[in-house]
């Protein structure tokens, strides 16, 4: 069995978390109306995980499929962007629950090679998996600045598998991801995020002669970090 393998795609989300940092500046401060500070009502943060958001991410991903007798076993690198919406309060769970719904795509360098067998045939293999991405709902409880969720939902993938003197095939593979994690704003506007995810794609085969085949279960164990910017999060009148 032929399984997925990555190598380290570097990422970094350095410009972003520079920006993040210089709004989280400014994250608690009072606010004047233009037009000064002595006629004009102060504002204050809004604390609400309610609203759109974008951002980016980086991580990595791990082999979720390893068999002792495996030479193709994957680790790497992968990164890309995100975009949502939360609901928090309502629905009569009260003020704490938050509820959304989120997309993500990543461009991955996730591919190794080694010696495959099937019973007396031994080739060499490759599997890549370039790009992968998911659908996902959220449902989480927010303390304050802090939220906890879970999240699962639709992944896909774009997978290539060779077989050296056996062919290859190269597909778009469709599954599921399963995962949570914490996300906590820096400012109104800025947060930060770590999160786990398992992916599974289904299965793809390569065929060839004297009747090998060679199969690509694409199990991923993935850890990301990331940075959001919350669309419409910013500073209302004090009262």
């Amino acid at each position: 069995m032929l399984k997925l393998r990555s190598g380290i795609l570097g990422l970094t989300l350095t410009s972003a978390l520079v920006l993040a940092a210089a709004s989280a500046n400014a994250a608690d401060i009072y606010r004047p109306e233009a037009g000064g500070y002595k006629d004009g009502p102060a504002y204050v943060p809004v604390n609400t995980w309610t609203g759109f958001y974008i951002g980016a991410n980086g991580g990595y991903g791990w082999n979720a499929n390893h068999n002792s007798g495996d030479t193709v076993d994957p680790s790497g690198g992968f990164g890309g962007g995100q975009i949502g919406y939360n609901w928090q309060g309502g629905f009569g769970f009260g003020p704490h629950l938050v509820l959304g719904v989120e997309a993500d795509i990543q461009g991955a360098d996730i591919s190794d090679s080694g010696p495959v067998t099937n019973g007396l045939i031994v080739a060499q293999g490759t599997s890549t998996l370039n790009y992968f991405g998911t659908v996902r709902g959220r449902i989480g409880y927010a303390f304050d600045r802090t939220l906890v969720y879970g999240t699962g939902g639709f992944a896909y993938g774009g997978v290539e598998n060779k077989v050296a003197g056996v062919g290859k095939s190269s597909e778009t593979q469709t599954g599921y991801a399963v995962g949570g994690g914490i996300e906590y704003k820096i400012s109104p506007a800025w947060s930060l995020k770590g999160e786990y995810q398992f992916i599974n794609l289904d299965a793809s085969n390569t065929t060839g002669p004297l009747g090998f085949t060679s199969s690509d279960s694409s199990e991923l164990h993935t850890v990301r970090v990331g940075v959001n910017y919350h669309l419409g999060g910013g500073y209302e009148p004090l009262k």
